[in-house]
């Protein structure tokens, strides 16, 4: 049996996650009337039968709690010219001021979660498993409804910035 490596530096394992590319989202839920929301590029598509998808939610996230209280989800896919939402939600400094004000909004049909109107795409999930994921937990949403809401180029995150395709 080989001997036990040591972990990896968590700041080197960053790094070079920061070459792979990924889409931009924010996760939204809504519990009790109120609505919380975060931005998100840990999101993927896990199984076609039943249709399924993740996100990561860092634990000590203002949304983490809700969300899994709520056990409804929704996510709007950012275009190219959103960085300046991504930013908006991914700041904790925001955190008890209502997010959502002076973004165009309307409710999720299946889970009244808000959806911002100017995504690219959207997507509304029912929780259907959560897992321990470290410090995030592993969110599995059966997705309920779905749409492509503007057909555009896509915000992605690369190299610690954001960028779009070319």
């Amino acid at each position: 049996m080989p001997a036990e490596q040591p972990s990896v530096d968590p700041a080197a394992y960053r790094h070079v996650m920061s070459r792979l590319p990924t889409g931009v989202c924010i996760v939204t839920t809504v519990e009790d009337g109120a609505r919380h929301g975060m931005t998100v590029n840990a999101l993927t598509s896990v199984s076609l039968d039943p249709v399924l998808m993740l996100f990561c939610c860092e634990r000590d996230a203002s949304l983490h709690d809700p969300v899994l209280r709520s056990g409804v989800w929704a996510v709007s896919v950012l275009t190219a010219g959103q960085a300046d939402v991504s930013r908006w939600f991914a700041t904790k400094e925001h955190r008890g001021e209502d997010r959502f004000a002076g973004w165009e909004l309307q409710p999720g049909a299946r889970t009244g979660a808000p959806l911002l109107c100017d995504a690219l795409a959207w997507f509304e999930c029912r929780t259907w498993a959560t897992y321990d994921g470290g410090d995030h937990t592993i969110v599995v949403g059966e997705v309920l409804d779905l749409t492509v809401h503007r057909d555009t180029t896509p915000l992605l995150y690369f190299r610690g910035g954001y960028t779009s395709p070319h």
